[in-house]
């Protein structure tokens, strides 16, 4: 059999395969040297503190006092033990049952009055709101004599209530904005659907508002719990016995709950910082996703 062999004209107009093409650097220019530059330093003036703070508490007070910014070469954990010996780690059960318990309350009625302001119609509506944004902004000394008289009113000085109280009375007003705004992205057409079909108002929120709101949610809970694990002010003035201070007030005050307070006791509170700062640090890389996702969903409609 005769094989079958293409035209000649055909084979000479097939191009050859072009060479691979090296790959060019690209350039910095300046810039985007300049950009590059100021980023480092700003993530290198962030991380160094943590690093200064976690050598710290691994030094002895002798060897911080020695090269305070040298490795800590033996480290050593004393300092930790130091600090949860005294009234640190009641103090961190305070923070997390009084900071726990005003998140979650400030959680579920910010999302409830957030889902009212933007589907319900209800008389001065939008002043409740533009009031609300009003508080929001409000210096925070300038609440400290209301809230103190009402507390002290309500026999809630120096009790786990009266702080949770005034934790949510804090935190509501930016959790309430932040969920109205978040609800306002939705779009109006799934609630339409729900009411038409017989949907009450309730069922709305819990079988539409509540599943689409998770991110905002995470999001509220994780702001909120930050903002309220570092307050000192408010803590400080309410709680006044030591069984009941929570973990800032017993950081600040930590110099005079240890034993010896002639030596230095840097080493001592950077442990106590670093305790501090762990359970923020934990929530932060458990539901970093889940608090980008809430940040940008109620900016996007």
């Amino acid at each position: 059999m005769t094989a079958l062999h293409p035209p000649r004209e055909a084979v000479d107009d097939v191009a050859p395969a072009p060479a691979p093409a090296r790959r060019r650097r690209r350039r910095l220019s300046p810039a985007r040297f300049t950009v590059v530059v100021v980023c480092a330093a700003i993530a290198a003036s962030t991380i160094y503190p943590f690093v200064f703070m976690a050598f710290t508490s691994l030094k002895t007070p002798q060897d911080y006092v020695d090269n305070k910014l040298g490795l800590p070469i033996p480290p050593t954990i004393q300092n930790f033990v130091t600090a949860l010996s005294g009234d640190l780690g009641i103090s961190f059960v305070n923070s997390v049952i009084t900071v726990g318990a005003g998140t979650v309350i400030t959680v579920i009625l910010g999302c409830m009055s957030g889902f009212a302001f933007a589907f319900l119609r209800f008389p001065f509506r939008a002043f409740l709101l533009r009031l609300i944004m009003i508080i929001m902004v409000l210096p925070v000394t300038v609440l400290i004599p209301p809230i103190f008289k009402v507390i002290l009113d309500l026999g809630l000085v120096d009790s786990y209530p009266g702080l949770i109280l005034l934790y949510v009375g804090l935190s509501i007003p930016a959790g309430v904005y932040m969920m109205a705004t978040f609800f306002l992205a939705i779009p109006r057409e799934l609630v339409e659907s729900a009411r038409i079909d017989g949907a009450s108002p309730f069922r709305v929120f819990r079988s539409i508002a509540v599943p689409l709101a998770r991110p905002a949610f995470i999001t509220l809970g994780t702001f909120t719990f930050l903002g309220l694990w570092n307050e000192l002010l408010f803590s400080l003035l309410i709680m006044s016995s030591p069984e009941h201070r929570t973990l800032p007030v017993a950081i600040t005050l930590l110099r005079q709950s240890v034993q010896n307070p002639t030596l230095v006791q840097d080493a001592i509170i950077a442990a106590g910082l670093l305790l501090s700062a762990a359970l923020p640090f934990l929530l932060f890389v458990l539901f970093n996703r889940q608090i980008t996702q809430g940040m940008v969903a109620g900016a996007l409609k």
